[in-house]
């Protein structure tokens, strides 16, 4: 299912051996058919040729994953060259798109104590959190260094860590984060069940967490299929809304809500995504205005399990 350059996994959700599986989709050629240095071209960027590893089914718990795929210290070589998230679409897009996962997450949280974000990339969460709530402190992860100046201005004013790891849960302190955030970061783990075990000492027993993620199930992926952008090499696992519910359930967690979310896209960002799945190359479009869609993001909101 892979040569000796990459690691083998199991079902990330219910470890089912890798004999309960069923291919789903492959890029040609698929990746783990690729040699490490070659596939370095192919991480970041959506307009290339797809070069992805194979996915397959799990079929005791419907899961999608590689079970071929990077290990730890291929992808702290990628990690380390790539761009921040979403690069190529304006910040007021990427602000209004998150700016609607605080407008989920406030519904089920009062916005106090101490907030915890994974992953905060250049911070509109963080920023929306801080300005809206009352937190007494702000703790986050992320590798990314470059970003932090500018973390740091927007969550100035209220008292903060940054580290530059991603799970460095042992310098938080138990029973401290009250809101945990993590914005597509679980369609990137390798082991996301272990990371969610491994936080659970430091949330408080009524913490509210919410996770976004893709959905493999969404009809956009079903009507592009290989074609469709979460297919790619950053991704060793892509959710439905059952399936992230079994990995939160499966690891301690209490699911209280899984909803489809809206993305901003400009008109000429969506039309370049458009002419690339006909295979037909734009180098450039007007990103003239934006509005929201639904084009395959579900926010699951959860708790911790009481049982």
């Amino acid at each position: 299912m892979g040569t000796s350059t990459y690691i083998t996994r199991v079902c990330p959700i219910c470890e089912a051996p890798l004999t309960d599986l069923r291919p789903i989709c492959c890029s040609s050629p698929p990746a783990e058919s690729v040699k490490f240095e070659m596939l370095k071209e192919h991480w970041s960027g959506f307009f290339k040729e797809k070069v992805f590893f194979s996915y397959y089914r799990c079929q005791s718990c419907r899961a999608l994953f590689c079970p071929a795929y990077f290990s730890n210290d291929q992808l702290t070589q990628l990690y380390s060259v790539m761009p921040h998230n979403m690069a190529g679409l304006p910040l007021g897009s990427l602000e209004k798109t998150q700016q609607g996962y605080f407008n989920v997450l406030r519904k089920y949280s009062s916005l106090e104590g101490d907030y915890l974000e994974v992953g905060p990339d250049q911070g509109f969460l963080t920023h929306a959190c801080v300005k809206k709530g009352n937190f007494q402190c702000v703790w986050l992860f992320e590798p990314n260094e470059v970003v932090h100046q500018e973390l740091e201005r927007k969550i100035a004013g209220t008292p903060y860590k940054i580290f530059p790891g991603m799970f460095d849960f042992h310098v938080i302190p138990k029973s401290q984060i009250s809101v945990l955030c993590m914005v597509h970061v679980l369609d990137h783990l390798l082991n996301p069940r272990r990371i969610l075990e491994e936080m659970k000492p430091i949330l408080t027993n009524k913490a509210v967490l919410l996770f976004v993620t893709h959905d493999e199930g969404s009809l956009l992926s079903q009507l592009l299929g290989r074609k469709w952008p979460p297919f790619c090499l950053q991704h060793p696992q892509l959710f439905t809304p059952q399936t992230i519910t079994c990995l939160l359930e499966s690891s301690g967690y209490k699911v209280l809500n899984v909803i489809k979310s809206y993305n901003y896209y400009p008109v000429g960002y969506l039309f370049k995504h458009l002419l690339w799945t006909m295979g037909i190359s734009a180098n450039w479009f007007p990103n003239l205005f934006s509005f929201p869609l639904r084009l395959g993001n579900i926010i699951t909101v959860a708790t911790v399990s009481k049982t």
